[in-house]
């Protein structure tokens, strides 16, 4: 009987070493000169075990950047499901002559998709003389009544307007709301051969390059995005091939080009087009449908703005509303984080301190702290379709997605698999870990007031290896 004692005495003493060298190990690294001038929350708690392991300053609310997307992510596959597919639309009303002739208003509906691709749309078209549509009496009509016209994030940064991360959003979509643009040089002096891709009236090409010139000073690719134009310049010396991905303003109007001008190519007649509610009796006439799992993926293992956005306002949608609005989004958000709260928080208040705005994190005006965004964790671990479909979604360190460069050593390899975060002077990370004791632990670290987001990334690796190697 002492012998059995002495073995649980040790036992015991072992696991609390080991606690201990775990607050000991991130309370030296709290030291580190990087926090004598930015801020740092940090929580993690044993899934395998049900305990929290460690907490600095978890009530302290901050911007969440990118690691949002996990609260987005939990919170429409916990009210949509697993299962559940964004869809865009053909549908017809009026009836089909002997002529081949629809003598009624054919529709596009938009459902949202920020996967939709120039091949989905070339699918569409196709599909309309398979469907025995020659030529069009009516109008060819977009339907946008998804959503609201809002193309933004509220908080959202005007200067950023023509990268490819905030694109213009809309119920339609093409290839993301960008355009492609590549330069290729071509012999001295000369203007440099510029392909983009989609191709399309929407947008205008002013090219003033000159290849192999160093007079003509660095290339440059912009869109006259302060004026609202689509007109695209591009000046400088082309020496080897570029790329760059633009937003084009706006999105739905893109995609009702680019679906009119091949519609039209195909030989399929129509005169007139423009925007309208499809009736909810018209008739199907073909549909490209994508699951939710495509959208979370690239949401959360490449960090895609448009994707979160997306996942957003198909929450909002649910709300069975005409135009929904971001905010209706962010209300099934709120709802899922005052549950968790209940489940797992302070039963004295009805939801922890916070602020959330948009999907995507985008926006400064979000604000969150780590014991809530801890708590969204362990929910989403509590529930295994939504876990499996997470973690396979995440980034992995050294790996894939945006931790594909970080802790890439063979000991940390696959270990993490978390959200990223990064915006002007905020650095984030939060996710799950594999401990050597073969234990799953939740963990969230959030970096404030950074200068130099490459030193926050560094630090968060480090209190990673701690975390896998307590």
């Amino acid at each position: 009987m002492r012998r059995y004692t002495l073995i649980i005495a040790t036992l015991c003493v072992s696991f609390l070493v080991n606690a201990q060298s775990l607050t000991t190990r991130i309370d030296v690294l709290l030291g580190d000169a990087l926090l004598h001038t930015a801020d740092a929350s940090v929580a993690v708690y044993d899934l395998t075990a049900d305990r929290m392991l460690y907490e600095h300053r978890t009530d302290k609310l901050c911007r969440p950047a990118s690691v949002e997307k996990v609260i987005t992510t939990v919170a429409a596959l916990n009210r949509l499901g697993t299962d559940y597919t964004l869809r865009t639309e053909l549908r017809a009303t009026g009836f089909l002559g002997v002529d081949s002739i629809l003598h009624g208003d054919l529709y596009v509906v938009g459902g949202f998709d920020p996967e939709f691709t120039g091949a989905d749309l070339d699918a569409l078209i196709e599909a309309i003389p398979h469907a025995g549509i020659r030529s069009i009496t009516g109008s060819v009509l977009a339907d946008v009544s998804m959503a609201d016209t809002t193309y933004w994030g509220s908080g959202w940064c005007w200067d950023d307007a023509p990268a490819s991360f905030q694109p213009y959003y809309s119920p339609l979509l093409l290839e993301k709301g960008c355009v492609e643009i590549s330069v290729r040089p071509t012999v001295k002096d000369s203007t440099a051969a510029v392909v983009c891709t989609p191709a399309s009236s929407w947008y205008e090409i002013d090219n003033r390059t000159l290849c192999h010139n160093e007079s003509a000073g660095p290339l440059r690719i912009t869109r006259d995005w302060q004026q609202g134009s689509n007109r695209i310049t591009i000046t400088g010396n082309v020496t080897q091939p570029r790329t760059r991905k633009l937003s084009l303003q706006t999105s739905d109007q893109h995609f009702f080009a680019l679906f009119t001008e091949r519609m039209l190519r195909s030989g399929i007649g129509a005169s007139t087009f423009g925007y309208a509610v499809c009736p909810p009796d018209a008739r199907p006439i073909a549909y490209v449908e994508r699951p939710i799992s495509e959208v979370v993926h690239e949401a959360l293992k490449e960090s895609d703005n448009l994707n979160a956005e997306a996942l957003l306002y198909h929450l909002a949608a649910d709300s069975g509303k005409p135009y929904a609005t971001a905010s209706d989004g962010v209300v099934r958000i709120d709802s899922l984080l005052a549950s968790i709260h209940t489940l797992y928080g302070d039963h004295t208040t009805r939801t922890s301190p916070h602020k959330i705005v948009d999907g995507s994190g985008l926006s400064s005006y979000n604000m969150i702290n780590a014991r809530l965004l801890l708590n969204v964790l362990r929910y989403a671990h509590s529930q295994p379709e939504i876990y499996d479909l997470l973690t396979s979604s995440l980034p992995h360190s050294g790996t894939d997605g945006t931790l594909k460069n970080r802790m890439s050593g063979k000991t940390m390899r696959g270990r993490i698999m978390a959200k990223t975060g990064s915006m002007t002077g905020v650095s984030t990370l939060a996710g799950y870990a594999r401990a050597t004791n073969g234990h799953t632990l939740a963990f969230v670290i959030m970096n404030q007031h950074v200068l130099k987001l490459s030193q926050a990334r560094a630090w968060q690796d480090k209190v990673c290896i701690a975390i896998c190697t307590y």
